[in-house]
């Protein structure tokens, strides 16, 4: 999946930024654009976003869409920079420049998500 060429030139400057922070740079995008169809009530194509677990392993149709180290080789960021109508997300809109560098960034530097900052619980199914 080609990205944009200035978000190849992102993904080497970024090294000589601060650290992206999972729970404050990258959590609100999430929240803001992402949970309406990728989380607790709904998760089209199989994504859920407010949960580690789940994130990290992907969607339906290409897991993972998170692949740390690797934001050329990441669904995530060719859904959010893409041209392509059908394709963009989120559907309705579309991230800001800074939000996407954030995201990017995030990913570049091994998509840190820490344990126990997730916001959602999941149902634990087997005790009912």
């Amino acid at each position: 999946m080609p990205l944009p060429p200035w978000i190849s030139a992102l993904i080497t400057v970024s090294a000589a930024a601060a650290p992206v922070d999972f729970v404050r740079d990258v959590r609100p995008i999430f929240e803001q654009h992402c949970y309406e169809c990728h989380g607790e009530k709904k998760q089209k194509s199989g994504l859920r976003l407010d949960i580690k677990s789940l994130a990290i392993k992907g969607g339906d149709k290409h897991a993972p869409d998170i692949v740390a180290g690797k934001p050329t080789d990441s669904p995530l960021i060719h859904f959010i920079t893409t041209d392509d109508e059908d394709e963009h997300m989120p559907p309705k809109g579309k991230l800001s420049s800074a939000e996407i560098e954030t995201l990017t960034r995030w990913i570049n530097e091994g998509a840190v998500w820490p344990d126990g900052v997730d916001l959602a619980k999941l149902e634990d199914r087997r005790d009912h």
